[in-house]
Order: C-alpha cells, then structure tokens, then sequence
C-alpha cells in the first residue's frame, strides 16, 4: 500500500490548524489581541501601566478635609455613633479636619489608607474637652479582566473594631473607579437605587499640576425620597499636598498634639471608655518608621483577593487559535513542517531524524504537479520572502515556525529540518526548491515491503510526498 505525507497532513490538518496562533502573516487570521486589548496577553493588568494617571496619584498626602450638610454648611457638630447629642459628651468638628493618605499600588492592586484627625468641640460635660478623634479607613481594589484601567472595589473599612480580621469582600454596593485623561478620576456606585436610576455616591478626584503635587476631591452622596428623587445628603472637599515619609510623619504627630489625641501610654482618663482606639493615637510618629499596613488593623487575606484579582483568576477573554485563511488551496509550509517535526518527535529516536530528513531529500525530485500551480507556489513563496530578495533565508522560516508557537523545536533540530529542504547546501531556499518541497516522490515497492517489516514506526519512510 502506497501512503501519502501529504495524505497524512490532511488527516491531521483540521487538529494541527486548530493548534495555530493567530496573526501568522498571510496564513492565519488576526488576532482579536490586535484590536481588543482584553485579548492580548502582551498587555498586563498592572494599573500603572494601564493608565499614568494612577502611576502619578500614587503617594502619600497631608490635607485639609471639610464636610458639608445638604444645603452647604460646614459641618462644625458631628456627633460619632453611640455617643448622641443626648449622651452629653459633646461633638467633634467635622470641618477643620486634618488628612492623611496614603495611596498604594501592587500590580493589579489598588491601596488606599486614610486617617481623618478631628478636634473635640469641647462641650462635654461642664465644658469639657474630651480627646481628638482619629478615624482610619482602608479601601481596596482591583483592576478587571477588561483591563481599561478602571478600578473595582474590592472592599472598604471605616473605623476599628475590637474584633479585627472583619474584612469582607464587597458584593452589595460595589464601587468603580474610573481614570479620566491623565488628571483625575471618577467613582460611582454600581449599587442602584430602588428606582433603578441614579448611583448612591459620587467621588472626584482631580491633579491640580501636572505632576500630581497637589489633589482635590470633592464627594457628593445621596439619599431617596419615598417619592423616588433623589437628594444630595451630603458632601465633602478636600485639598491635599503630595509630601516625603518623613514630612508625614511630622505632620501627623502635629496634628495629633494640636487636636488632643494622647498616646496609647497616657490617655485620657477622666471619663471612662474614652482611652481606647479612636481617641487615642494609633501608633506614635515620632519612634515609629512608618503606619501599620492597615489602618483599621483588618488587613484582606490572600484569599479575599482571589476573589477579584484578575492576575488569581482565568480571564473571560482568551485569545482563540488562529483560522486559516480559506483563499489557500495548498496547505501552507509550516504545516508540512509542524506534521515532519511531529511525526519524528512521536514515532522515531532523536538520533534518526537527520537520517531520515536526510533520505527524504535525497529521494525529491521534480515532478508535474496536477493540482499545484505555479502561480500558487509563487504567490505562496513571495508571502514567506519578508525582505523580497527571492531567497528564503533560514531565519525568514525560523520566524514562520515561532510565530506558529512550535517552542519546542530545538536550534538543532531545526537545521536538519532546514537542511532536508535547502537541496544545494546554500543556506537559503530557491524557488526551485520550494517547488520540490511540494513535489511528488516515488519510492519503490521492494524497499517500502522491506521497510514496513522492520517496524511500524518506519511507516513514514514508506511516504511519498504527492501533490494535493
């Protein structure tokens, strides 16, 4: 029985072409990578490199921060949770607070650590001045799968707890953050009201310079009526300046003194529960090298962000294997090459292959094709001619065989493959022996019985390489 190579290449053709990249240059289709960043894996979801904005906002900051009542008068009383108006211990100012932030980025990850420093009004009971208030936050976030440089809220937390280790992945009132040119960015609320319609919360955060020196943010929330309008309940300002580690730390530890926050080894002991986290210093500025990692003292586990990481989780989006082009009526080069290279890899030793490209190339020679035309070989031998000198060099097929994702194909075993095909020994292929690639070969009965006997992993040396 006489048996094709390129009978056993259109067996194999459909399973070999499905394992093709795209974007083969002439062969197989574009890679939607090309024009969908989603899809290309040469685009990583590092935040600062998705946008520059967030590599310019990153650092750590000293402000002033206000917030203002629904018609727009500072808030000068604010009277914390579980301590009433009715309670007598008085309020805190919630205008003439001191900020401190600290802006973070790790790759796909987004750090946001604030302490807002607030001073006692000083109408406690008899007029008493109780301790400043020190209110910590964290945020945390992702970059997405879509890699458009937004940020997706992966959870927030406000104040201490007793308890600590409360952190919590958000999925009820998710918030995107969402860069705007290369100066500020937006967040919105994905959480939608009762009526379907407008988000609960608005955030603006805006670069003054162009260096980002200086940031405002200004916040708006909302609240529905029964009648489903919607009402600003609140809002914030904030102005802050871009400082050192080491200008923070001294301004922190000022404002600590100025707005009566004692440390944690001399509190305020005149009433009790009033010497504890919140209206004592967190740590102390002044001896220590930097703030705890988290200002709340609940810090995501590995295992929270894995729950949004796009760099711990299987994209949506992955790039398919590439198409052929249908216009070819001859199958293209690389797959002969792929089907040869394979063959051997599976079926012969490593020390037969150049024996046997060897013996394949001796055997070639000339013949009429009557199905492959010459303008079809030239027109497929032009597309591989990247510099159109009319020569194949060994690195213009060196090329096409990477950019078909065969990485396992050694330098070595590439130039006995080359050296089966390149007939003079030049170093280059000609169109003559291009042509002979594609030509048909003869090879006698009697060897083939002899050969077929030894063993039927020499069922290739049997082939002949026929037209299509």
């Amino acid at each position: 029985m006489k048996v094709t190579a390129l009978g056993i290449l259109f067996s194999v053709l459909p399973q070999q072409s499905a394992s093709l990249k795209c974007g083969i240059k002439g062969f197989t289709s574009r890679c939607i990578g090309d024009t969908d960043i989603r899809y290309n894996p040469d685009i990583s979801y590092d935040l600062k490199e998705l946008d520059v904005f967030w590599k310019l906002f990153e650092g750590l900051y000293v402000g002033d921060h206000c917030i203002y009542l629904a018609d727009g008068t500072p808030q000068s009383e604010v009277y914390l949770p579980g301590l009433p108006k009715e309670s007598g211990f008085g309020s805190w100012d919630g205008c003439n607070q001191k900020s401190f932030l600290n802006i973070t980025f790790d790759g796909s990850r987004y750090y946001r650590h604030e302490y807002i420093v607030s001073k006692h009004n000083a109408d406690g009971p008899g007029g008493l001045q109780l301790p400043g208030f020190v209110n910590p936050t964290d945020f945390f976030g992702t970059s997405t799968f879509q890699k458009n440089a937004k940020i997706k809220k992966l959870g927030t937390i406000g104040g201490y707890d007793p308890g600590g280790g409360i952190f919590t992945v958000d999925t009820a009132n998710l918030l995107t953050l969402t860069p705007v040119g290369t100066k500020s960015y937006i967040a919105l609320t994905d959480k939608r009201n009762s009526s379907g319609k407008d988000p609960e919360l608005y955030e603006s955060t805006r670069c003054v310079d162009s260096e980002c020196n200086q940031i405002s943010l200004y916040i708006e929330g909302y609240t529905l009526s029964v009648d489903g309008t919607r009402a600003v309940d609140y809002s914030v300002r904030a102005s802050s300046i871009k400082v050192g580690k080491d200008t923070w730390m001294e301004e922190l530890s000022k404002a600590f003194t100025k707005y009566n926050v004692p440390t944690p080894n001399d509190p305020f002991t005149e009433i009790p529960e009033f010497d504890g986290n919140g209206f004592t210093q967190p740590f102390d500025p002044t001896t220590s090298d930097s703030a705890p990692e988290c200002h709340t003292l609940d810090c995501p586990t590995e295992d929270d962000w894995k729950e949004q990481d796009p760099y711990l989780g299987t994209s949506p989006y992955i790039e398919p294997f590439g198409d052929l082009h249908t216009a070819f009526v001859i199958p293209v080069p690389i797959l002969i090459l792929y089907v040869i290279y394979t063959f051997f890899l599976e079926h012969r030793e490593k020390r037969l292959k150049g024996e046997m490209l060897r013996s394949i190339a001796n055997s070639m020679g000339l013949t009429k094709s009557k199905q492959l035309k010459r303008k079809d070989l030239k027109k497929m031998y032009d597309m591989i001619d990247d510099d159109f000198n009319g020569v194949l060099e060994k690195s213009e097929v060196r090329s096409l065989i990477d950019e078909a994702g065969i990485e396992s194909m050694s330098e070595k075993d590439y130039d006995i493959l080359f050296a089966a095909i390149d007939l003079d020994g030049d170093g280059t292929l000609d169109f003559m022996e291009f042509c002979a690639f594609f030509a048909s070969i003869s090879v006698g009965e009697s060897e083939s019985e002899t050969r077929r006997d030894s063993s039927q992993d020499h069922l290739y040396e049997e082939a002949s390489i026929a037209s299509a």
